[in-house]
């Protein structure tokens, strides 16, 4: 019997797992509707924060993902949308499918235009509306019961979203960890780094026309970063790929 052998047995009398393989968990998703999306990453994964990134200059996609995805999680979980910029529609999201009844709606910065109306009322909130939505999150996140968690960031300067810390973003996702909730970022670039397990960048492409009227638009999404495989059983390689599909207009 060799010495390593010996020194093996000995730890294993003292510590019965030590070297005990551990098995890796298999993680459930929540399917965004989008089937070329879906066929890559197996969805969004819960206990887990993702990033979906877009231009503002050009329409990416990012609303109609957005609508999307809604419209799949409310259909079996509770579901909250912190809106930074207050620029959800709810028209356009009810012809998507989502189900309202399920969807908690928080709106940041809305103190800013009540002040203007009213000059010589004092604002209730006076945090910027950035530090609204990740105040909102936090709390989200404590008081558990949400499969699903957006926070729309899409509306905010980029220069001010880079500012957030990385520590913001790693106490995001350990918290997840033990949760079943999907967080989802939207915003224009990634900002949170390795601390995210999943990151799609959307891109529009050339624009469907019928006349003057626009029908449809192609949207490419890059897989920019997928820590693991969402699920155990499905061998996929880690790597980018770059699924594209068709969004219809909403005024074809």
């Amino acid at each position: 019997m060799t010495s390593a052998t010996i020194l093996r047995n000995s730890i294993e009398a003292r510590l019965p797992s030590a070297f005990a393989l551990s098995k890796r968990r298999e993680r459930s998703t929540i399917p965004t509707g989008i089937d070329a999306i879906d066929r890559v990453t197996s969805g969004i994964p819960l206990s887990a924060l993702t990033e979906i990134c877009g231009s503002n200059v050009a329409s990416s996609g990012k609303t109609s993902f957005l609508h999307s995805l809604l419209a799949q999680a409310t259909g079996k979980y509770f579901c909250a949308l912190v809106d930074a910029g207050d620029s959800f529609d709810p028209a356009s999201a009810e012809s998507a499918g989502v189900n309202f009844s399920q969807l908690l709606w928080v709106r940041c910065g809305l103190y800013r235009e009540k002040y203007r109306e009213k000059p010589l009322e004092k604002p209730r909130q006076k945090l910027p509306p950035l530090e609204q939505a990740f105040k909102a999150v936090d709390m989200l996140l404590q008081s558990g019961g949400f499969g699903l968690i957006v926070m729309d960031l899409s509306s905010i300067p980029e220069k001010i979203v880079r500012r957030v810390p990385l520590s913001s973003w790693f106490r995001f996702s350990r918290v997840l960890e033990k949760q079943s909730t999907a967080l989802v970022v939207i915003g224009q670039r990634p900002q949170a780094t390795s601390c995210a397990g999943l990151v799609l960048e959307l891109k529009a492409r050339p624009a469907a026309w019928s006349g003057k009227l626009l029908t449809h638009f192609q949207v490419a999404a890059e897989v920019v970063r997928m820590r693991e495989n969402q699920n155990a059983n499905e061998r996929r390689p880690a790597q980018s790929a770059h699924p594209d599909f068709r969004l219809k207009s909403q005024w074809a």
